[in-house]
């Protein structure tokens, strides 16, 4: 062999990065990690630089090696050796072959080292416009590993300290972990870069900061648990004072309401955030910013912190509403709004996790409220109109509703719209049996004890030697032709119906067989045995019972007028 040829001067540059691989190679392989270590230290800043693929495809390999030791040797000489590389190589080669490596974080350690060779890497990158599209491709890269970490799930029906159990699993806080290393990492670039005023990386910031919360943070709860604040809420407070220090008012980085539900939610609804704001914004400018993160949030109703998000964020925003003066009955020309008061109806009726309907309630008051008193009755008009029999609990709300508002409007002489036309307009649209005589009564049972006593309250209220409300002459003999008298009659069908199927079920000594089987989660669901059953028709001859005790009393508040 001539001198040239064992001469790495005179060797091809293929030849020469492929001997300096070959070489650490082969003393790893002997475990002489040591010397690896030497020899690299030994290779002068160019020779690294031009060797950067090699190495580092090498080197990541290196990095997933396992070992029957205690302590990983190959783990180790890969991290520095690989660190060596990010200061000396070349950057950009060594950028390239890392965001190939999405399938290779195999775990949270490696993930935190990705981050720390991102940043010196980074910083070595000349100043241009190219290298916002590297950091934005680092960033998506590193979020996709957050989103592949398993949380544990919580029901609907979740309650006691489970909220708390949920809080203190060890995998959110895993997942927080990771989360505050990657705000730490954001953090880094932010200070680096703001010396740098030609290169503006705030928006791409902004952006990755909001879209973590939206997933996966979206599927923690950040609510107080007895008063005391949520642990997964302390650990993200690092990165909402991040996005306030990217820009005092982070509302400038909204682009896509439904996309940023989560940040939405959490500015406003947490104090010391929400006072950080720029007081130029109205109630008004709030309600309609959040009207379709309300909406989004609460679609899924199987995703309980979603749910949760959405409750708190329409019962804070609601509650800002001026009463009296915020809309007037033109306002309800106004598609968000009906798309809000849709959604809170949604919310109250039909979310499976009872424990927000309090919010949800407390925030359709206020929302309601906020109208004029014109507004008001418009509002109550539209929805009773709107609104179908079967929905009864929703219904009987509104009858709620109507009644606290006809009697200050009767006490106040505000503005005496709950009187003639106007109120029985109202009326006509509750008192209803949606099949006549042969209307199902306990699909609308709730309703119609509602309407029944409102009708009552308005004869106890307003006398018949007052009359303002013109209900005693002008609608009471209607009432009762087209309302009251049908009533009573179907009282009396459904009552004897179901007294028959008692005293048939009583009678009937077979055994009981099922055709088919129904199953729940892959399970045969359970069918009420003899007894359920008559303790069922029971109940419901007892509501009929109820209901003629209520016409009673209506009877005898008019004097018997009906």
């Amino acid at each position: 062999m001539s001198n040239n040829d064992c001469n790495p001067a005179s060797s091809t540059l293929a030849d020469l990065n492929l001997s300096i691989v070959k070489k650490i190679s082969t003393l790893i392989d002997n475990s002489d990690f040591n010397e690896a270590r030497d020899y690299l230290a030994s290779l002068t800043e160019q020779q690294t630089y031009d060797n950067t693929w090699d190495l580092c495809t090498y080197l990541f390999e290196l990095l997933e090696r396992p070992s029957d030791k205690l302590c990983n040797e190959y783990e180790l000489y890969a991290e520095d050796t690989l660190t060596h590389v990010a200061q000396y190589g070349n950057p950009r080669e060594m950028l390239i072959i890392m965001l190939e490596q999405s399938d290779k974080f195999i775990s949270d350690k490696a993930f935190a080292f990705h981050i720390k060779l991102f940043f010196i890497i980074l910083k070595r990158l000349p100043l241009k416009a190219s290298i916002i599209t590297y950091i934005d491709d680092i960033l998506s890269l590193l979020k996709c590993h957050l989103t592949t970490i398993e949380l544990p799930t919580i029901t609907n029906d979740f309650a006691g300290k489970d909220l708390l159990v949920f809080n203190h699993d060890y995998r959110v806080h895993n997942l927080l972990k990771l989360t505050q290393l990657y705000v730490d990492f954001i953090c880094q670039l932010r200070d680096y870069f703001s010396t740098t005023p030609t290169i503006n990386i705030v928006p791409i910031l902004g952006k990755y900061l909001i879209s973590i919360l939206q997933k996966p943070l979206s599927s923690l709860s950040y609510e107080p648990i007895d008063s005391q604040e949520s642990s997964s809420f302390t650990l993200i407070r690092p990165l909402l004072d991040c996005l306030f220090t990217l820009n005092p008012n982070p509302l400038q980085f909204i682009d896509n309401k439904e996309d940023q539900s989560v940040f939405i939610y959490l500015v406003l609804t947490k104090k010391n955030y929400f006072s950080l704001l720029p007081c130029i914004y109205s109630p008004f400018f709030y309600l309609i910013l959040s009207i379709p993160v309300i909406q989004q949030l609460s679609n899924d109703r199987e995703q309980v912190m979603l749910t949760e998000k959405a409750c708190v964020l329409v019962s804070t925003v609601c509650s800002w509403l001026r009463p009296n003066s915020e809309f007037n009955e033109n306002s309800l020309d106004n598609n968000d709004l009906h798309t809000l008061i849709d959604t809170l109806k949604t919310c109250m009726v039909q979310s499976p996790a009872r424990q927000y309907a309090p919010l949800t309630i407390g925030a359709y008051r206020s929302l309601f409220r906020s109208f004029d008193h014109f507004g008001r009755y418009t509002f109550l008009r539209q929805q009773i109109a709107k609104t179908s029999c079967n929905e009864d609990s929703y219904r009987t709300f509104l009858c709620s509703l109507l009644k606290d508002e006809f009697l200050y409007d009767y006490r106040s002489l505000s503005s005496e719209i709950y009187k003639g036309p106007s109120l029985f307009q109202l009326l006509d649209r509750l008192c209803n049996l949606p099949n006549g005589v042969e209307s199902d009564l306990l699909e609308i049972y709730d309703c119609l004890c509602s309407t029944l006593n409102f009708i009552r309250f308005i004869g106890l209220i307003d006398k018949r030697d007052v009359n303002r409300t013109l209900l005693w002459t002008e609608r009471l003999n209607r009432l009762n032709e087209t309302f009251l008298k049908p009533l009573r009659k179907s009282i009396d069908l459904a009552r004897a119906h179901y007294k028959l199927e008692m005293r048939n079920r009583k009678e009937d000594n077979k055994p009981e067989k099922m055709d088919t089987e129904i199953l729940v989660d892959n399970k045969p669901l359970s069918m009420p045995n003899k007894q359920e059953q008559l303790d069922t028709l029971h109940s419901a001859v007892t509501k009929f019972d109820i209901l003629d005790c209520i016409l009673s009393a209506l009877t005898e508040t008019f004097g018997g007028d009906l």
